[in-house]
């Protein structure tokens, strides 16, 4: 396990050679918040860097701490990631704000809550939409996977980073996929790990040349659990405790992000930046394939 000194003199050691350019879907907050800023930090300001979400007085704020440089471009797109037809949107702006290529492309969108199947006006569970749904639809891949293929052609880095929980899902029920007949907490948690852990591993073998990574953060202590009932209250010191803060979980996934290691191919990644096995007997060649079939119906209508 690497140090957080040595993660930070990794990091600080990052200079390619030309600008990246990287978005950050729901970088306003959270570990993509820490993630993002990392990110800055790394490359000294010299980068093109979207941060996509809701709260643009949050995002303003962000970007003023960023390091400023003549080289320096950061923006804001407003965005419900939770619709997939805002997705769409958003990706078509990130595409008219761009020079064709893009090179990061960090989503971290999600929600800790007790609170049952809970559908969007799209029909999608709330919890699902923001833990995969939207993720991969503007992988935010879908939309933007032309740019990152652009990057990648040009011998440029070309990466995407779904931020989760990886290697600790469920066997996935293609019965129910969706969960729209059985949904429990549990087995939303753990399918939406698992539908994640697939895609990566799927989308590495349809787009060779860029690298997909499924990381997980670590028990970061951020805002994340704002909507639990009151009862949860007591654990909280708990959990301060045996949590790392936002920054320095930001700091070791930026340290996965730019690591030359992931540089093309499917990647799950612990809270040290290191790379896990996945777990065996996942899904079947037709479980996987019954679960992009799904994907791309699901999107396709929302």
């Amino acid at each position: 396990m690497p140090s957080l000194d040595a993660v930070r003199e990794s990091n600080s050691s990052f200079s390619p050679a030309y600008r990246p350019t990287a978005l950050f879907v729901g970088g306003t907050s959270g570990v993509g918040e820490a993630t993002a800023k990392a990110f800055a930090n790394a490359v000294k300001g010299r980068a093109h860097i979207i941060l996509c979400g809701r709260n643009r007085s949050r995002a303003e704020h962000i970007i003023a701490g960023f390091p400023q440089t003549p080289e320096s471009k950061y923006e804001f797109i407003q965005c419900d990631v939770s619709l997939i037809k805002n997705v769409s949107k958003a990706a078509e702006e990130v595409k008219s704000r761009i020079d064709a290529k893009l090179n990061y492309l960090v989503t971290s969108q999600g929600l800790m809550t007790l609170k049952g199947y809970d559908p969007t006006s799209e029909g999608i569970d709330y919890k699902l939409s923001l833990h995969f749904y939207s993720r991969w639809r503007a992988s935010f891949a879908d939309e933007l996977m032309p740019c990152l293929e652009k990057a990648a052609a040009e011998g440029e880095e070309a990466r995407f980073m779904s931020i989760l929980h990886p290697a600790t899902g469920a066997p996935l029920d293609t019965d129910d996929l969706g969960l729209k007949q059985k949904f429990t907490l549990p087995r939303a948690a753990g399918q939406s790990v698992t539908y994640n852990d697939l895609f990566v591993e799927e989308y590495a073998k349809l787009h060779p040349n860029i690298s997909f990574i499924h990381a997980f953060p670590g028990f970061t202590r951020t805002a994340i659990g704002r909507n639990l009932p009151w009862y949860t209250l007591p654990i909280k010191p708990v959990v301060h405790l045996l949590s790392r803060s936002q920054d320095d979980s930001g700091q070791y996934l930026c340290f996965a992000l730019v690591n030359p290691t992931y540089k093309s191919g499917g990647f799950l990644v612990d809270e040290n930046g290191e790379q896990q096995s996945p777990k065996a007997n996942l899904a079947s060649d037709e479980g996987r394939q019954a679960l992009m079939k799904h994907y791309a119906a699901v999107v396709r209508i929302a």
